[in-house]
């Protein structure tokens, strides 16, 4: 299986994790045991692409570039493999502190563990929407119109100023809002768990007994919960259709999606100091080039050896100077017929 994990920055950046089993090496040659050499499967390819598009990097070999360490034996082929990885956004690497492999008792697949450094503040920001599908429901409309009623029957201008009646609506109304569509996520959440176990039950019964009436409930529970999941995707459908109009032409994910792959090629997620060390947080990395840069546009000059090389150098060069003809034209102020001709 595997599974993408979102890191929302503070930033509202799309950065994230994706792990799981892959079923194939991304090198041939290093991540399996067997010395039989073989192509680079079609898969590995589209992982690979796939990688530098997104700006993915491979964490356990970010740190253990040259190590050999597997995570799957193959009875069929005897042999070991790495397939299981943990693929995270090129910008969080240096949050990655350990990533290792666990024991593996439970099946095939070694367990692949990572430990990462986060900021407290790591949440981004959350913004309300109104689901439209509430006023597609008449009673979630008519309870809505009940509220806004009540709100200008106590409220109206003679006891408030109009802005301060405003401010107060919006809550008013907001708070509504957010009471309904909480209650109609519990509700569809309710009725989908206990449509599934009907569902069971009744493939159960269907499996003993394949009569036609066992068919038909089967197929009557199958057709409820295609209908609730083809609400809750129109749902996601007006949703995403809300933040395309909303954005229109601006700048934004969009534009960021196609500009991440270029972000991704210029990424430095590493860097080998002097003293051999190779850290990967970005103040380090920030650091190393300002002291590259630094010494690279200092000034060398020392007085006491250069002045006498420069001193021989100049006085080898040979200046061209003006003829003395050509200063006199050059010093007389323009005439009539120059303007004329210039103009």
């Amino acid at each position: 299986a595997l599974y993408y994990i979102p890191l929302y920055s503070l930033e509202g950046s799309d950065d994230g994790i994706s792990c799981g089993d892959f079923n194939c090496p991304l090198d041939t040659i290093v991540d399996r045991s067997s010395p039989i050499p073989v192509g680079q499967t079609r898969m590995a390819r589209v992982m690979r692409a796939s990688m530098t598009e997104y700006g993915l990097v491979d964490a356990w070999r970010h740190l253990h570039p040259k190590t050999r360490e597997y995570s799957h034996y193959s009875h069929a082929h005897d042999s070991f493999s790495r397939i299981d990885l943990i693929l995270i956004s090129a910008s969080l690497i240096h949050q990655v502190k350990e990533c290792k492999f666990l024991s593996r008792y439970i099946s095939d697949h070694s367990p692949i563990s990572i430990q990462m450094e986060t900021s407290e503040d790591g949440k981004g920001p959350y913004r309300w929407r109104l689901d439209p599908q509430l006023l597609t429901k008449k009673e979630s409309v008519k309870e809505i119109e009940s509220v806004i009623t009540e709100f200008f029957r106590f409220n109206h201008p003679l006891v408030s100023t109009p802005d301060m009646i405003w401010e107060a609506f919006k809550v008013t109304i907001r708070g509504k809002i957010i009471a309904l569509s909480s209650a109609y996520k519990k509700a569809y959440r309710q009725r989908t768990v206990s449509l599934e176990l009907d569902l069971r039950r009744a493939e159960t019964e269907l499996y003993k007994n394949n009569s036609a009436e066992n068919k038909e409930r089967v197929a009557s529970l199958q057709h409820e919960l295609n209908a609730l999941s083809t609400s809750k995707a129109e749902r996601a459908l007006h949703r995403t259709r809300s933040r395309f109009y909303a954005r229109g032409d601006k700048a934004g994910k969009l534009l960021a999606w196609q500009l991440r792959r270029e972000e991704a090629d210029r990424h430095i997620p590493s860097i080998t100091l002097e003293d051999g060390t190779t850290p990967s947080t970005p103040g380090a990395i920030n650091s190393a080039f300002q002291k590259y840069y630094t010494s690279l546009y200092s000034t060398q000059y020392d007085k006491g050896s250069m002045r006498e090389y420069m001193f021989s150098f100049l006085e080898g060069v040979k200046i061209p100077e003006i003829p003395v003809e050509m200063r006199g034209q050059l010093d007389a102020p323009l005439s009539r017929l120059e303007i004329r001709e210039a103009v």
